[in-house]
């Protein structure tokens, strides 16, 4: 299999869901080409988006992961409101958080798209409400 991105808009939900299949990075020469991929898909929306993201498909690796944290929260900063992920390898989930911790960057991580679209429209509830934003609280 080759490596593939796919980002697909939910009318319903007003979100987008990014999925990612083969997605090794390795290097940053990897990160490089999957923040240089992601900045092409997300730029096509007019705004900013609330955006889902399958980390099944994507690994990263010890020796990318550094370079792929300080990356990936500078693209969640520019493209998107808010981020929420579900699914992945333990070694990603690990960078995600330990990232996410390094580089103030949104952590949470659910099992199932579900959950993850659950908790984002639970945000999307708690602003509206004046109340602090949930982004970022879990890791499971």
């Amino acid at each position: 299999m080759a490596w593939k991105m796919s980002f697909d808009y939910d009318e319903v939900h007003k979100v987008v869901t990014a999925s990612f299949q083969d997605c090794i990075l390795n290097n940053a020469l990897d990160v490089a080409r999957w923040r240089t991929e992601v900045e092409g898909a997300l730029s096509r929306y007019p705004s900013k988006v609330d955006l889902l993201i399958n980390l099944d498909g994507l690994v990263v690796k010890y020796t990318a992961g550094r370079v792929f944290g300080r990356e990936r929260a500078e693209v969640l900063a520019r493209f998107t409101k808010r981020s929420f992920r579900f699914g992945g390898d333990e070694m990603t989930k690990m960078f995600v958080a330990t990232s996410g911790t390094i580089n103030g960057a949104a952590t949470n991580i659910y099992k199932s798209r579900e959950e993850a679209l659950q908790a984002l429209l639970a945000d999307r509830r708690a602003e509206a409400a004046g109340r602090p934003s949930l982004a970022g609280k879990k890791v499971g």
